[in-house]
Order: structure tokens, then C-alpha cells, then sequence
């Protein structure tokens, strides 16, 4: 049964705009009868530069007169006294003659005395200014509620953004990649070459497409929510700001119970960003271009999904030893005098590595002259570092990244090919780097391999071993000295999957293994607890600086050293409490 609040209220709704949610101003009559402002038709007809579109309400086809909205029928049936006294929110809605002198608690609304002595004789009321008061405290909280959920709004609208800018940034990059490995086999087989980049490039404009047609429904979504939310925050402030008895409790109720309410707000920033994507490319690592594998070497579009998660670490990119994109950067040792001692080749041609020491500026210092197949570490000492090379012949040896400056020794793994290798440490006993003394520990089963590290209590290593047949997959396995057999192997949530090297590191407080994935543009951050080895998270996803890592290494000053394909040189230095300060 409806009663007399339910009479004012339609009342009320009666009187207003159902585009911009106010008081009819110059209320004009559309062909299809329904109202709305003449304002408000003026923006809408903007948006339809054909002079037609469609009505808000039942969404029939409205043309535009020859003389424009003004000459749109003004709704007469509208009593404009009416619209005053609604407007200036002091006259009662059921005898408009009448000002609003109380409140009823019982309906929520603002009355006059003639209401309160008949429909209204047995409820509960109290006058309206104490109840004025009392609703703009509640508005004052409600308006701090909505700003912060606008604060977080325009967050998610701006990351949306940043995503899809991302998208596009990243498949002008790729974009640029095709093209130069296009160039790089074209004196091979022009027609051939062409039909790969075609099929290339038309994978990477249908992926992208289709991610930034996903992400555009994202920030449109986010947009409207941010809109609602502003003009909700707009009614707020201006019931707030105005004073008015009967606009204060009107709005308070709207904010109790319809769409400014708790639950409706929230769900306005329910949309936030869990994952971020970005278009990758897929190719053969291989350093050999045959014209068996051209298609393999020219790459195809793929999407790389990473969630989203709390900046851990600062990225700069601190020079770049080549700008050649297939530049292939072996190995990063910085030193403990601030140099980095960098091995690449020219590109993926094998046309010879390359052993230079970068300064702080980027600059050459001087140029190495080793073995093309030379593995390199750093052994920090009292007096200095000191550079190892060590050729490749008939045995596979790598030297592992984290030593122990105290004791002048560090790690090493030999591997003759056949399926074992051999631990080692190696202690240099003088002021003279070349004198070490070499203590066999044991012999672990162990394919070729590729790179390792060893943890800060020294008893776990991690090694990533070269592809075998048949699968011609790298792997990555965790032994503990001096257990002849490995722990275990590191199951990636990405397939397929390239590792190029590994690194102990702490994030956090905890240490962490890091697997640099050249495939997927991503930095695996992999736990090692229980010995186990379990994906937790990608370090810095979507960074557009992590493309291709190739090598990995931690200085004295905690950074971690990140070398691209291309010549990119980066660190990551961890963000902690005192970072954001």
C-alpha cells in the first residue's frame, strides 16, 4: 500500500532528469514523450553528429529538428513553480506552499507542519535542523569514503591505461625485431624470408589486437565506474556545501540506501588489475640461421600473462654495450670497483664473443682476449677483483657468480660430457690470482651445462643444464653437496620455456633463485624451501626494460645485474621502506 512518503517521492522523481539525475532546467518533450533538460539533450545530440540518436529512456530513434534541440517541444505539463520550489529545497512536495520545518524519522524526509499534524500525526519526528546536522556529519563521512574510493578508481583507470600503452609499446618493439631478423636472412632466400615476416607479423597483429580489444572494454569499464563515482562525489559535496536541510537528508538517504550506498560504491572498484599482459615472441634459440629453421628464427606472436604484483625491486637500464637487437650477452660480472666486465656476440651470426669492461658511463674500458667460448666470473679480494677466463675445451667448465670474498675462494662444476661433473672449490693462496689450490669435494650427475649458482650457505647449487635430446629443453636442478644425484627440477608455469641463467638472491628478507626466461621476456622468481623448487612470482612484470634476459649477477652493494639480447645492461636494486622515503 503506498503511502504519503511514497506520494513525495515519486513526487520528487517526477521532477527530475533521468540523464543528469537533477531538477528539470528548461524541461523539453521528446516525440516519444519522454523529458529531459534541454542541457542534457545538447550533449547528447553533440555525441551524434548525424542529428540522430537514440532516446535514454526507451531508446527510439530521435532526429534532431532543423532548428536544434531548442526547437524540441517544452514540456508544459511541468509546472515551473514547481520546479522552483523542488529546486530550492524549502518547500514541502505534498502543499508546495508550505516550508519544511521538520524531519520524519519513520519515512526519511523533510515535512511541513500540515504533514506532520495529518499523514505523518503518529510518527516519529524531530526538527529539521537537528536532523540537517546530523545527516551532514554522516555526509561528511560518507564524502571521505568516496574520495578514497575515487583515489583508487582513478588508479585502476590509470593502470588500465599504462597496460594498454604497454601493448602497443611493446608491439612496436617486437615489430621492430621481425624486421631486423628479416634483414638478417634476406640475402639467403628474399621470398621465403618475406612470407615468414608476413606470417610473423599478422600472428603479432592478432594477438595484440585481440589483447588491446580486451583491455580497451578494461578502461572503458574502469572510466564509466570513474565517472559514476565523481558525479556521486559531486551530489555529496554540494549537499555538503549547501546546507540545505531537505538536500542534506535526501542525499544522506541515498547514500544509506541506493546507489551511493556501501555495497554499490564498492562495487564501482570491484574492477581492479590482477594480471598484465604483454605479446612476446617465440623463436628458435638457436644461434645458427639455417634455411630449415628461418621460420623458427623469424619468431611468431605469443601472449605472455604475468600477474600483477607489489613492486619489489627498481629498474634502470645502465647502458648498452650494442644496439644491435640480436646482440647475445653471455655473461655480466661487475667488479667491486664499480666496472662491469661484459662477453656478447656481434649477434647470432657466431661471429666471435667479445670480452669489454664497461665503466659507471657506459664506456669501454678495455677489450679482452680470450677464447670465443671462455666462461668469466669475478673473485673479489682485499686488494681488488680479479677476472678469470677459463676456454672451453674438452671440458665444459662454468665458474659460479657468488664467492666468499673473507676466504678468497668460490665454486666451480666440471663437466667432461659424459654425464658427470665434478665439484670443486678453488681458494687462491697468494696475492697472485693464477695460484690456487683446487679441492675435489665430489662428483654429481650432471648433464652439459650452461650456468650455476650456489646458495649463501654454500651447500645448495642450481644448474642449468644445456637441451638434450630428445626433448631439447634447458633444465634447471637443485642439488645438495655432496649427494651425488639432483634434488630437484624446476617445473615453470609458462611452456614453452628458455632458460638462460640462474642467480641466488634476496628479496625481502628471503632468498630467492632467480631463472632468467629469454623466451618469455621474464625473470622467474623461483622458492627454494624444503628442497623443492616452486615458481612464486615474475620480478617486475611488464617492465619494458626485462626483454630477452640472457645473464644474471649480484654486486657487493646488493644489485642485481641483468643483461638483455640486444646489449641492454640493467639493475635491479630491491625497494625497501627507505626506498619509498
Amino acid at each position: 500500500m503506498a503511502t504519503a512518503g511514497d506520494d513525495v517521492t515519486n513526487k520528487r522523481k517526477s521532477l527530475m532528469c533521468a540523464l543528469c539525475l537533477d531538477i528539470y532546467t528548461s524541461p523539453k518533450l521528446l516525440p516519444c514523450h519522454h523529458t529531459f533538460c534541454k542541457h542534457c539533450l545538447e550533449d547528447l545530440a553533440a555525441r551524434h553528429p548525424s542529428g540522430t540518436f537514440p532516446c535514454p529512456a526507451c531508446r527510439k530513434q530521435t532526429t534532431v529538428p532543423s532548428g536544434g534541440v531548442s526547437a524540441f517541444q517544452t514540456n508544459f505539463y511541468i509546472d515551473p513553480q514547481d520546479l522552483e520550489r523542488a529546486r530550492d529545497n524549502t518547500h514541502c512536495m505534498a502543499h508546495l506552499t508550505k516550508e519544511v520545518e521538520f524531519f520524519c524519522i519513520k519515512c526519511d524526509q523533510a515535512i511541513c507542519i500540515n504533514c506532520k499534524l495529518t499523514e505523518h500525526e503518529n510518527h516519529k519526528t524531530q526538527d529539521l535542523q537537528q536532523a540537517a546536522a546530523k545527516a551532514k556529519i554522516q555526509l561528511s563521512e560518507n564524502l571521505a569514503r568516496i574520495e578514497r574510493r575515487v583515489k583508487l578508481a582513478k588508479k585502476n583507470a590509470d593502470d588500465a591505461r599504462t597496460e594498454l600503452q604497454g601493448i602497443q609499446d611493446k608491439k612496436t618493439e617486437l615489430t621492430a625485431v621481425i624486421h631486423k631478423r628479416r634483414d638478417a636472412i634476406v640475402a639467403m632466400v628474399t621470398e621465403a624470408a618475406n612470407k615468414y615476416r608476413d606470417e610473423a607479423l599478422a600472428s603479432l597483429n592478432e594477438m595484440t589486437d585481440h589483447m588491446k580489444i580486451k583491455q580497451e572494454k578494461e578502461v572503458e569499464i574502469t572510466q564509466q565506474n570513474l565517472e559514476e563515482l565523481t558525479k556521486l562525489q559531486q551530489r555529496v559535496q554540494q549537499a555538503v556545501d549547501s546546507g540545505a536541510g531537505c538536500e542534506l537528508v535526501t542525499v544522506a538517504r541515498e547514500m544509506r540506501c541506493e546507489h551511493g550506498s556501501e555495497g554499490a560504491v564498492q562495487n564501482l572498484t570491484t574492477k581492479q588489475m590482477t594480471t598484465v599482459c604483454r605479446p612476446v615472441l617465440r623463436f628458435s634459440a638457436t644461434h645458427v640461421v639455417t634455411l630449415e629453421r628461418m621460420r623458427d628464427y623469424m619468431g611468431s606472436a605469443a601472449k605472455m600473462e604475468m600477474a600483477v604484483s607489489a613492486p619489489e625491486v627498481t629498474v634502470i637500464e645502465q647502458f648498452r654495450c650494442r644496439e644491435d637487437p640480436d646482440t647475445d650477452v653471455y655473461h655480466v660480472c661487475p667488479t667491486t670497483d664499480g666496472e662491469v666486465l661484459v662477453s656478447y656476440e656481434k649477434s647470432m651470426m657466431r661471429e666471435g664473443a667479445t670480452f669489454e669492461l664497461f665503466g659507471t658511463d657506459g664506456e669501454v674500458a678495455y677489450t679482452l682476449k680470450a677464447d670465443d667460448r671462455a666462461k668469466i666470473t669475478m673473485v673479489p679480494m682485499k686488494n681488488g677483483s680479479h677476472v678469470y677466463l677459463k676456454p672451453e675445451t674438452e671440458n665444459m667448465l662454468t665458474f659460479a657468480k657468488r664467492t666468499e670474498p673473507h676466504l678468497n675462494r668460490f665454486f666451480q662444476l666440471t663437466n667432461n660430457l659424459t654425464g658427470q661433473a665434478t665439484v670443486v672449490t678453488v681458494q687462491i693462496v697468494s696475492k697472485d690470482p693464477l695460484k690456487t689450490k683446487v679441492t675435489e669435494e665430489c662428483t654429481v650427475t650432471c648433464g652439459a651445462h650452461r650456468a650455476l649458482d650456489v646458495d649463501a650457505s654454500g651447500q645448495l647449487f642450481v644448474v642449468l643444464e644445456e637441451a638434450q635430446a630428445p626433448d631439447l629443453q634447458r633444465t634447471v636442478r637443485l642439488y645438495r653437496r655432496p649427494q651425488p644425484d639432483a634434488i630437484a627440477t624446476y617445473s615453470p608455469p609458462v611452456a614453452p620455456f628458455q632458460p638462460s641463467d640462474v642467480c641466488f638472491y634476496t628479496l625481502g628478507g628471503q632468498e630467492v633463485l632467480l631463472v632468467a626466461d629469454e623466451l618469455n621476456d621474464a625473470i622467474h622468481v623461483v622458492n627454494v624451501q624444503d628442497g623443492r623448487l616452486s615458481f612464486a612470482r615474475y620480478l617486475a612484470p611488464g617492465c619494458p626494460l626485462l626483454v630477452q634476459p640472457t645473464a644474471l649477477n649480484t654486486d657487493t652493494r646488493g644489485r642485481l645485474w641483468v643483461a638483455c639480447r640486444g646489449g641492454r645492461i640493467i639493475t635491479c636494486t630491491p625497494i625497501t621502506s627507505t626506498t619509498h622515503q
